[in-house]
């Protein structure tokens, strides 16, 4: 007997991953940015190429998942609540969603640090528009 449940979860996770892609594909910076950053939304991963502050390619990766600098994953729930348009305290940062338990972060934590306001920008860009 399946679970019904499942495959909307699936679909969460799956639509999340498409909205950051079209988000993503547009953002840049004028910053000196190269890396290769995986997000996870729920079981659903984005990679994302960034080359001289300007995303070059946000797609779902093959399997197996190829390496990247450093990686973000975190619930379907967690990026729904972190996109909202104004965020409710505990999250609405990163940090603070890693403090609750909602994101991992792993893999090279230089880069990260270094352009932290850029990713930063890069992940909150997918946040619903401001009524």
């Amino acid at each position: 007997m399946q679970n019904q449940a499942m495959p909307a979860r699936e679909a969460g996770g799956a639509q999340l991953a498409q909205r950051f892609c079209r988000c993503a594909l547009s953002f840049s910076r004028p910053r000196q940015v190269d890396m290769d950053l995986l997000v996870g939304f729920g079981a659903h991963p984005v990679l994302v190429r960034i080359r001289e502050g300007r995303v070059t390619a946000a797609e779902v990766p093959a399997v197996p998942l190829p390496s990247c600098d450093v990686s973000l994953r975190a619930s379907e729930q967690a990026w729904t609540q972190f996109w909202q348009a104004v965020p409710h305290a505990g999250w609405h940062d990163i940090f603070a969603l890693s403090k609750r338990g909602e994101l991992s972060i792993d893999g090279n934590l230089q880069p990260l640090m270094a352009h932290l306001q850029f990713v930063k920008d890069l992940l909150a860009s997918a946040r619903e528009a401001r009524a």
